[in-house]
């Protein structure tokens, strides 16, 4: 398993020791959380965002199903923290898409607009570890995909997930950035 996430994490970082790579970014990117506040707001928009579905769109104000959203939320909050650890979307150097903003030819890269791709692309690699969960947990119960407990929500979260998150990370950048 290390060797596989080494290997990983070479190919994701290039094969090159230096601390800036030719585009601008700055790389190896460290697995480990620096901006905790930014962490919080995260998983508090991804747990309301994923129990406002189900309770105002899916199940019409219904709180039987309250428990099972609420579920479907704090994995959906694991997946992203996993997939943020891999695309380094906790650290200070998101807030401009890991570019060094003290080279003069990256400051037009940088920005609200690179952090919001970033947030973009650590949600897609959300919702595809969560369509995997739920691909496993249909093979391992012999059953079909989106029957089970909150996995209905999954293409509202899709749709709305991809839009809050990097609307949100743009809005985070643009007001952390001096």
């Amino acid at each position: 398993v290390i060797r596989w996430y080494n290997s990983t994490i070479n190919r994701r970082n290039g094969s090159d020791k230096d601390q800036k790579a030719s585009d601008g970014k700055i790389f190896p990117l460290p697995v480990m959380v620096q901006d905790v506040s930014l962490l919080y707001y995260d998983v508090f928009l991804l747990l309301n965002l994923t129990v406002s579905i189900s309770f105002w769109v899916v199940h019409r104000m219904s709180l039987y199903c309250i428990m099972d959203a609420f579920n479907e939320g704090c994995l959906l909050c694991i997946l992203w923290i996993a997939s943020g650890l891999y695309n380094g979307s906790f650290l200070y150097s998101a807030a401009d898409g890991h570019f060094d903003m003290t080279r003069e030819e990256n400051l037009d890269k940088g920005g609200p607009k690179a952090a919001g791709l970033l947030g973009l692309w650590t949600f897609v690699g959300t919702i595809n570890m969560r369509m995997v969960v739920a691909l496993c947990l249909a093979v391992a119960e012999h059953r079909p995909v989106g029957v089970a407990d909150g996995e209905e929500l999954i293409p509202l979260e899709l749709c709305f997930g991809l839009v809050l998150m990097s609307m949100w990370r743009m809005l985070h950048s643009a007001y952390t950035r001096v």
